[in-house]
């Protein structure tokens, strides 16, 4: 296989599937067959040519490829819930993230944080009462926006369900990427209530400008929400975001 061919063939902002990779394999050298498609895909994932872009969907290095990772940057206070859940919790699954991560993005400052910390279904309650024990007065259980202003303060810990499919992030499955963060940002009463919704579409432009977001865990993830439409078309003509995957 000509390499530097495959690379001239291969559209830079385009997100390809293994179906796109091997036509244009065929295209390149017409001997190509399916079967050598693994190891092909393995060589330009080494050499650096082709990035991951979702389950089975791959993109050119580029510009999109070359942003960054968000990376979580947990408060003291959010480390010791950390530290708590996998003491007395080690099997659960869980979220959990801070509102003024979002001032990177917000030219209006969130001035009090507030720690969002959603678990499995099953442990809900059970982990509210635990935690309850050393952080009286600062944590509330699924509040709604009335009990949120009246009883919310500085590193308030709010105690939801964790919706099933959300997104895990990296390196531990209880950090969260910004692409569970988009989507709550549409589909949250709460966070919705804390936020200046007028700096949405400046905001996500800014955030998807600085950072590699996986568009098809955001929308798989947005569709469990029942969100998906309303963000779809958000980000496309209010945001003015490019769109690689399908309505």
């Amino acid at each position: 296989m000509d390499t530097k061919m495959m690379i001239n063939q291969i559209p830079d902002e385009t997100i390809l599937t293994r179906q796109d990779i091997l036509q244009i394999a065929c295209e390149v050298d017409v001997s190509f067959r399916e079967t050598l498609l693994r190891n092909l895909l393995e060589n330009l994932l080494q050499e650096g040519i082709l990035v991951r872009a979702g389950r089975g969907r791959y993109q050119k290095f580029s510009y999109e490829a070359k942003k960054a990772t968000y990376l979580n940057q947990y408060s003291k206070e959010a480390k010791n819930i950390v530290e708590e859940m996998n003491d007395k919790f080690p099997l659960m699954d869980y979220r959990i993230w801070e509102i003024n991560w979002l001032n990177e993005f917000w030219n209006h400052q969130i001035a009090q944080n507030k720690i969002f910390l959603e678990v499995e279904n099953i442990g809900c309650e059970f982990v509210y009462t635990e935690l309850c024990e050393r952080h009286s007065g600062k944590i509330l259980l699924r509040p709604d926006e009335n009990e949120l202003y009246r009883y919310g303060g500085q590193n308030t810990i709010i105690v939801d369900r964790l919706i099933s499919e959300a997104p895990k992030g990296s390196p531990y499955p209880y950090n969260t990427p910004l692409e569970k963060i988009v989507v709550d940002l549409f589909a949250n009463r709460n966070l919705k209530s804390m936020v200046h919704t007028g700096e949405y579409a400046t905001a996500l432009l800014d955030m998807f400008g600085k950072y590699r977001i996986d568009q098809v865990k955001l929308f798989r993830y947005a569709k469990r929400r029942h969100k998906k439409e309303e963000i779809f078309y958000f980000l496309k003509d209010e945001a003015h975001i490019k769109i690689y995957v399908e309505e």
